[in-house]
């Protein structure tokens, strides 16, 4: 009687998850945008500003200094690029860039307007849960 009672439990169960309600699971995720330099590499520190949800912010990267400024949490840049992670990057569809490498304080590139398409969407917890987090990409070249 026990086998049966606790067989027809597990089916009434698993009979409720197949009908009508989706179950999610608990993965998360974070949007991201990237942003590469084209044909232009910094291998040096250099100043980065850029206007992410439409705020300026100026940072230096490739910084070689104990005493430097560090970059924000949501930022990471490189020689070829950078890139932003979190809330920002879901809904900046276009930056402003700029690079001033700071040994010649001459930009090498000086007011970009870059373009970020969503190139990939992610759905952890499967397309009819949240979150929905999205990759964004473009490139100074194409600007």
């Amino acid at each position: 009687m026990r086998h049966l009672l606790l067989s027809c439990t597990l089916l009434a169960l698993i009979a409720n998850l197949g009908c009508g309600g989706t179950q999610c699971t608990e993965i998360d995720c974070d949007s991201t945008l990237e942003v590469d330099y084209g044909e232009v590499v910094v291998n040096e520190p250099y100043e980065l500003t850029i206007n992410p949800g439409g705020t300026s912010v100026t940072v230096t990267c490739l910084a070689n200094s104990p005493d430097a400024e560090p970059l924000p949490d949501w930022l990471d840049c490189d020689a070829g690029g950078f890139v932003i992670t979190g809330e920002l990057a879901d809904t900046t569809t276009t930056m402003n860039v700029a690079v001033v490498p700071l040994s010649t304080e001459e930009a090498v590139i000086p007011n970009a307007l870059v373009a970020l398409n969503v190139d990939e969407l992610i759905e952890p917890n499967g397309p009819d849960c949240d979150p929905r987090c999205v990759v964004r990409r473009g490139s100074v070249e194409d600007s």
